[in-house]
């Protein structure tokens, strides 16, 4: 079953990718900073979107990867504190915890509509809606966050982008948020 064959077969097209994957660029990192006040206040509906869409230009409409951290390790663990001791009400699911400790990364994704997906993380959204909500748990403490993102240029493949997200989620080690794949 397992010929040698399949594995040279396996090989080029792992070589293919590699080549692909050499072939994706990216706009310049724009970075947005929310306080934890603001999170806690909550954003208007657009209000998100609209902070981001001066920034990114075009790459509004493109393919995004980003990152959420925070400004130091102290606010890292009140808002991992936060998390853990935050019970959702009315069958909100929240992302996963990592259990990871000294990392100031908070999550790591990639949307194609980001103005929408950080409204999902940094405020809220419906129930069943896989993301942060901060909003509903961010602890009241003087520290921020602060948005990474980087715009696609072009069309490119999704499974490349996952990849591309995949190798940033494993450097960063977020505190919460899965590998791979939705």
């Amino acid at each position: 079953m397992i010929t040698e064959a399949v594995l040279d077969q396996a090989r080029n097209d792992l070589e293919l990718r590699a080549a692909a994957l050499n072939g994706v660029q990216f706009e310049d990192v724009v970075r947005l900073n929310f306080s934890f006040e603001e999170i806690r206040a909550g954003f208007g509906p657009g209000a998100i979107s609209a902070r981001i869409r001066p920034l990114l230009g075009e790459g509004i409409n493109s393919a995004a990867i980003y990152r959420i951290t925070v400004n130091n390790q102290a606010g890292a663990s009140r808002l991992r504190n936060a998390f853990v001791g935050y019970e959702p009400q009315d069958g909100h699911v929240l992302t996963r915890n990592n259990n990871v400790a000294n990392s100031t990364a908070v999550y790591v994704g990639s949307s194609r509509k980001i103005g929408q997906r950080l409204q999902q993380h940094l405020h809220t959204c419906a129930r069943g809606t896989y993301a942060l909500k901060m909003h509903l748990w961010c602890p009241d403490a003087d520290n921020r966050v602060s948005v990474e993102v980087s715009a696609v240029r072009g069309v490119v493949e999704a499974s490349l982008i996952q990849d591309i997200e995949d190798a940033l989620w494993r450097s960063s080690r977020p505190m919460f948020g899965r590998l791979g794949p939705k």
